[in-house]
């Protein structure tokens, strides 16, 4: 069986690895789709393995169709559509974050398999294409709900690959009134406006903070400092100069959430922070968001969940696929095993 796996720095591989077998408590998915995650690149650049520098399966986005399953498996049966929860119920069945098992593969091990923990059941009317979408959808999900908007914020979303774009889906789905994407690449921005932002800035061409200020007005004075009226900052991006930026003209109680991944220290002037009374928190993962995701996909215009996916590979073609993904000009890429 042939399965993804990260040997060390800036290096994996295709493995030829044992075919899985299902031990009592288990179910074996034979993937259909499996989205390519922005720390799947952060694994192989860093060259994360599991211990005694045993190479590291990758995959974690992944829907399929159930193969077999244990023999103490009770709510699980073959033939069933299932998207694999990532990270399962505890530490044994995590999925392709540094677990025994990655997604990236034909078929998969799910250990401990059962339906609602490691295993989510998938409408019949869902694409499995789609039904793989649930985990970085929720990811924006969830960074959208630290940030508590309400449908009069004005908002600013840094970031518009596949997490960025998923949180001004669900922004949009609130109705909140003024969703502003910021990106550099002009590819995302357009889909950052198909999906629901209201207008969109290429630092790299724009004055940052003229254009917000444009958009959003004046806001809350900062101890007399003029300041720029959005309430609200998403950083999905992770660039070294967003937060200190924002902090020099963010509004009285202006809010921050950061989703992005900083692998290295950031320097902030805090007296910014303590003129404005900033609000500065952070999300990660989908504590509770990956059900109403699922739940919520049949609502949600096929289209617009075909925009999200950039580009679609087939499995023999991961090393491209692997390529595109750390491109600007992609959002998701989905790797297909049908």
């Amino acid at each position: 069986m042939k399965l993804v796996r990260v040997h060390g720095p800036g290096h994996y591989s295709i493995d030829e690895t044992a075919a899985p077998q299902a031990g009592a408590n288990d179910a074996i998915v034979r993937v259909e789709a499996c989205g390519i995650c922005g720390s799947d690149i952060h694994f192989v650049r860093g060259g994360v393995t599991r211990p005694n520098n045993e190479p590291m399966p990758l995959g974690h986005e992944a829907a399929g169709v159930v193969v077999s399953v244990g023999s103490n498996v009770q709510d699980v049966k073959p033939g069933m559509r299932v998207f694999i929860n990532p990270m399962g119920d505890d530490d044994s069945n995590v999925m392709g974050n540094g677990g025994s098992e990655g997604a990236f593969t034909p078929e998969v091990l799910v250990r401990d398999a059962k339906l609602g923990g490691a295993l989510l059941p998938v409408p019949d009317a869902i694409p499995l294409r789609h039904a793989a979408l649930v985990e970085p959808l929720a990811v924006g999900m969830h960074g959208v709900n630290r940030g508590r908007p309400e449908r009069d914020s004005k908002v600013a979303v840094f970031g518009c690959g596949p997490i960025g774009l998923g949180a001004i889906l669900w922004l949009a789905r609130r109705n909140v009134s003024s969703i502003v994407a910021i990106d550099v690449s002009e590819e995302r921005l357009k889909l950052a406006r198909q999906l629901g932002a209201h207008a969109t800035i290429n630092p790299a061409k724009e004055d940052l903070r003229s254009r917000l200020e444009e958009l959003h007005g004046q806001g809350r004075p900062a101890l007399g400092q003029n300041t720029v009226g959005t309430d609200i900052y998403y950083d999905m991006a992770g660039a070294r100069t967003i937060i200190p930026d924002i902090l020099t003209f963010a509004q009285f109680h202006a809010r921050l959430v950061v989703t992005a991944v900083y692998l290295e220290p950031v320097p902030l002037d805090l007296t910014h922070l303590l003129a404005r009374e900033m609000e500065i928190t952070a999300a990660v993962g989908y504590p509770e968001e990956l059900k109403e995701v699922l739940a919520t996909l049949p609502d949600i215009d096929p289209a617009l969940l075909d925009a999200y996916i950039s580009h679609e590979f087939a499995f023999e073609d991961f090393d491209e696929a692997f390529k595109v993904a750390q491109t600007p000009q992609s959002a998701k890429v989905m790797v297909s095993f049908v």
